[in-house]
Order: C-alpha cells, then sequence, then structure tokens
C-alpha cells in the first residue's frame, strides 16, 4: 500500500515522517454503497471524520481476520449505527449496533428505503441485551469500540467469548484499554497497538486484543 512520506533532514540529519492519509475516507466515498451510507453520515459534526473512524475498524481488522467468520457487536456505535453500516456494507456479517442513543426513527426510514440487510439496531445498553431483547448474538463474534464510552473490562463480562476486540481510544484510556494484569488473568493478547494516520481525528490510536481458548 502506498503511504504518504516525507523526508526532514536538519543538521545533516535526515528521518522520513509518515503523513496522514484520506484512504479510508477515499475508499467510502468511491464505493457503489456510498448513496446510502452517506445518509448515516451526513448529520454528523464531521462526517469525513466519522468515516474514517469506522472504516478504520474494518481495514485494520480485515488484516487480522476473515471479517465474514464472525458476527459483530459494535458497542457504543451511536445513533446512527455507523460502524455496523461500514461492515454491512463491505462484508456479508452480521451486525449489532448497540447503543441506548439509536435514533430508531432514521434508522427504520433509512433501511425501508434502502432494503437494508444484515444490521440489527439495539438500543439499550451493552449490559441491557440480553434482558431486553430477543435477539442474543451467536459465536463466534467479535467486538468494536470505536470511541465507546465503555470499561473493556465490563464488556469482556458480559461478552466474555469474543475472538477479536478493537478499541479505538479517545476520552478515557484506562477504561478503553485492558491492564497487563487483566489480560494475563483472562486469557487476553495485544495484537495491535499504534496510531492509525488514516483516522482523520487527534485521537487515533487503536488496539486490537485477541482472546485465547
Amino acid at each position: 500500500m502506498k503511504q504518504n512520506l516525507v523526508d526532514v533532514r536538519y543538521n545533516s540529519q535526515s528521518a522520513t515522517i509518515p503523513l496522514p492519509h484520506n484512504r479510508y475516507i477515499d475508499k467510502v466515498l468511491r464505493s457503489n454503497s456510498y448513496e446510502e451510507l452517506m445518509w448515516r453520515f451526513k448529520d454528523a459534526d464531521s462526517p469525513s471524520k466519522e468515516i474514517s473512524e469506522s472504516y478504520a475498524a474494518f481495514s485494520n481488522l480485515k488484516k487480522l481476520c476473515i471479517i465474514n467468520n464472525f458476527n459483530w457487536l459494535h458497542i457504543g456505535d451511536g445513533g446512527y449505527t455507523r460502524t455496523a453500516a461500514i461492515f454491512a456494507f463491505f462484508s456479508k456479517t452480521i451486525n449489532f449496533s448497540i447503543d441506548p442513543a439509536l435514533n430508531m426513527e432514521k434508522f427504520v426510514a433509512w433501511k425501508e428505503k434502502y432494503n437494508i440487510e444484515r444490521i440489527q439496531p439495539l438500543m439499550c445498553k451493552f449490559e441491557e441485551v440480553s434482558t431486553l431483547t430477543d435477539v442474543v448474538p451467536r459465536e463466534p463474534y467479535s467486538i468494536t469500540c470505536v470511541h465507546a464510552h465503555v470499561k473493556l473490562e465490563e464488556v469482556d463480562k458480559y461478552y466474555p467469548n469474543w475472538v477479536y476486540l478493537y478499541s479505538n481510544i479517545c476520552c478515557y484510556p484506562s477504561k478503553q484499554t485492558f491492564s497487563e494484569e487483566y489480560m494475563k488473568e483472562h486469557s487476553i493478547v495485544k495484537i495491535v497497538e499504534k496510531l492509525d494516520l488514516g483516522i482523520s481525528s487527534p485521537e487515533r490510536r487503536i488496539v486490537i486484543y485477541k482472546k485465547l481458548k
């Protein structure tokens, strides 16, 4: 993959520095599904930021696993099922968009207009899914937390049988990551930790974990 790089020289020293890029945003804008996806992102304060965050989750995970092998739980997916929508249109997965702020009226209108499939909206907290709905995600499943303001340890307690867990860290790093002690006790390994320069936000640190069976 072509990278945005710049060569910098200072006092006879040189370094190659990677630069932010728009590949995630371009991928969505060029897709045949952009008309449908546009209605999920257009009302955001920064649509480009939201697109880049959601597609970053998909892009980083597909380098590690076969996306279609899992059902996906998108916890803290906001009012517009944005990460679930990206996964649904760029793969053939079943996606559970879990957030108490989910706008069901707009979701239903969008679903009916475009015959949307493979997205199950759950307007509740992730702790309430099994008690408030008849829809329980089937194994194997994996989880995304794209700027979700949740504690990953609590997510793990409610959904202990996940395989991959993606976290885009923003406001609460200690909550949005696992401690070394917790990982050791619960057979979790960290397989990716980096700043993703395709995310159009200063909050571009991502971590991907895997649960060992």
